[in-house]
């Protein structure tokens, strides 16, 4: 007989690390964390699923009282990353909810009254709306720059990339099979649906790096594609997470910590920014659909 052993986890209630700062109040989450002289941010979103951007103006929110801060597109480098264009849109919106613009004023009723001065100027076009959709032939391309597999001497395509494993020899295999089973599976795409939206607060030191608190499941992710989006160094960035109200992966990459930063640089005062929960479901990226099919 095996002899007994002395666990120490298994069989007990160890208390969770961050266990009585949740129960008590104690806990700092994203949008907890207040400055002096902090500027609220808000960001302007596309109605459109699908549309070129022929003309921003932010010159009318600039002006307008309290406002200390606006950005667009033009205002950020054009070399980031895919993940780094759902920051700020550009020459095309690819979703509904796709950021257009951001302000920054002295209170969060005067940013959002200046959202209402910024003049955008759309060039609808077709939806893509499903995986069918997206992957027939002829089918209306999203990004016009895509090419399967980075390949550029073929056609552009919505289809990012492809990958392909082998392992045996499957025509003997079902070949010599009693029984083969085909099935064909769909599931639509879904979002996480965390507790807490996301938020962060930015501030720049008179030395020009920057301090970006938010509530994140990966800050050097946050860091390396905040530096990316600002054309700046990481060495230039400090990201410090939060507690975090539920994430589920959904808060491994970035929405509003350059905005944040690039408008704390502007205006020289932190910068706070906290989604709406209309905001989370229409703006940050829920796991993707998927189409099966399995022969076994």
């Amino acid at each position: 007989m095996a002899e007994a052993v002395d666990l120490k986890a298994i069989g007990t209630r160890p208390v969770r690390p961050d266990g009585i700062e949740k129960v008590t109040g104690r806990a700092a989450f994203g949008a907890d964390l207040n400055l002096p002289n902090m500027l609220h941010g808000k960001v302007l979103r596309s109605p459109h699923a699908h549309a070129r951007i022929k003309r921003v103006d932010i010159s009318r929110a600039a002006a307008a009282d309290g406002v200390m801060a606006a950005v667009s597109g033009a205002d950020f480098p054009g070399n980031a990353s895919d993940l780094g264009k759902n920051v700020m849109a550009r020459d095309k919106v690819l979703y509904h909810g796709h950021a257009v613009a951001a302000v920054a004023a002295k209170t969060q009723l005067q940013a959002e009254a200046a959202l209402e001065l910024i003049d955008v100027e759309y060039e609808a076009l077709e939806p893509v709306m499903s995986l069918d959709q997206a992957m027939a032939d002829g089918a209306t391309l999203v990004n016009e720059n895509q090419h399967t597999n980075g390949d550029a001497s073929k056609p552009a395509s919505n289809v990012a990339a492809t990958q392909r494993f082998e392992r045996g020899d499957l025509e003997a295999g079902f070949a010599e099979a009693d029984v083969i089973v085909e099935s064909e599976h769909r599931v639509p795409m879904a979002h996480q649906g965390y507790i807490e939206p996301h938020a962060c607060t930015a501030t720049v030191n008179e030395d020009g790096k920057s301090t970006v608190w938010c509530c994140t499941q990966g800050h050097f992710d946050v860091r390396s594609l905040t530096a990316q989006v600002l054309g700046e160094s990481v060495g230039n960035i400090k990201v410090i997470p939060s507690e975090i109200g539920g994430g589920f992966g959904g808060k491994t990459t970035i929405y509003l910590e350059p905005l944040a930063v690039k408008m704390s640089q502007m205006s020289g005062r932190p910068v706070k920014m906290t989604m709406s929960r209309e905001d989370v479901f229409r703006a940050t990226g829920p796991t993707s659909g998927t189409w099966c099919r399995a022969k076994i």
